[in-house]
């Protein structure tokens, strides 16, 4: 798959059957409570079968029946259960959820996450205005116990599409997938999540969506992403991977970028992530990983020579050094 080619979402057969406005897909791998958390979110605010379509999408989980948890809170046949032949990955079950979906409009909300009352009846307007392909709200960060350890940015104090917001996402991601919802036909047009990358899957689709279609912000904080031991981003952040996939995602969503500001909204993005990583680095030498803080030098670097001349390298290229001492000191 070559970079500006994401992998395809095929439209639904225009076949006249009648569709959902809303199709809630819930890709899971080894769900545990925190599915049947999610559920009664969703059950709570669910409107019936013929407005909103609740699924859950699994990735082939060798030990967990999923159609048994699902039982502990779902009516008997509300919840649609779609089983994998096989596993796909994380990027191929979120685009077989889209692909699953039969809705106008797509929520994807992972097994750990959750969304909080209002969050449909909130979020659903926003696609009435002209353009609007994709629709957030504010979000929290929780723990395993649901304790909320931090908030999202407020981008806007009220609601409605937001101004220059391609300039934002693109130099950061600012956006967690519980709290988003897509037109299906924003993935037909665009394609899939990206099997090649693995944490900035999600950033790079938000991306996308900035530089094709407006976006519609609610600022009331409705919706939950749950960081744990157990989680794919705790996994990938003891490997040491995610600075890598951040360093491929900007230079994949670069050529989404419209070409008069391509250069700069990318070279924004680097600099982020040189700074980012460089303040990742010293964290880690501090608690005595050495090794770890290297990884993130070296993706530091990549980051900094994509940077054109100026202030910024400069002040990059000082802070670079000082950390390459420290770590071979």
């Amino acid at each position: 798959m070559s970079a500006g080619n994401p992998p395809a979402i095929a439209p639904l057969p225009a076949d006249g059957a009648p569709r959902p406005r809303l199709s809630v897909m819930i890709p899971t791998y080894e769900p545990g409570p925190f599915l049947v958390e999610a559920l009664r979110g969703i059950l709570a605010q669910d409107p019936g079968p013929a407005v909103m379509q609740i699924a859950v999408v699994d990735d082939a989980s060798p030990t967990v029946d999923v159609a048994a948890l699902v039982a502990t809170v779902a009516p008997a046949g509300r919840v649609e259960i779609h089983p994998a032949a096989r596993n796909l990955g994380l990027a191929g079950n979120w685009n077989r959820s889209v692909e699953l979906s039969r809705g106008e409009l797509v929520h994807l909300l992972h097994q750990d996450d959750l969304i909080l009352p209002g969050f449909y009846e909130r979020l659903l307007p926003g696609f009435a205005a002209e353009g609007v392909g994709m629709a957030f709200c504010r979000h929290a960060f929780v723990d395993e116990a649901g304790a909320w350890t931090r908030r999202s940015h407020r981008e806007r104090w009220r609601r409605g599409p937001l101004g220059h917001w391609l300039a934002r996402i693109s130099q950061r991601q600012r956006i967690q997938c519980p709290a988003t919802i897509v037109r299906r036909t924003v993935y037909e047009r665009l394609g899939g999540f990206r099997p090649d990358l693995t944490y900035a899957l999600d950033w790079e689709m938000w991306v996308r969506i900035a530089a094709a279609c407006a976006v519609w912000y609610e600022p009331q904080l409705l919706a939950c992403y749950r960081r744990h031991r157990n989680s794919e981003t705790s996994r990938l952040t003891s490997s040491g991977k995610i600075g890598a996939d951040l360093l491929a995602a900007i230079e994949v969503f670069s050529l989404h970028l419209p070409e008069a500001s391509r250069r700069q909204l990318a070279h924004r993005a680097y600099l982020r992530l040189c700074a980012t990583q460089l303040r990742v680095g010293d964290q880690l030498l501090a608690a005595g990983a050495v090794a770890e803080a290297r990884q993130q030098l070296v993706i530091a670097r990549k980051a900094w020579q994509q940077l054109p001349g100026g202030l910024g390298k400069w002040l990059r290229l000082r802070q670079l050094r000082q950390l390459e001492g420290r770590c071979s000191g």
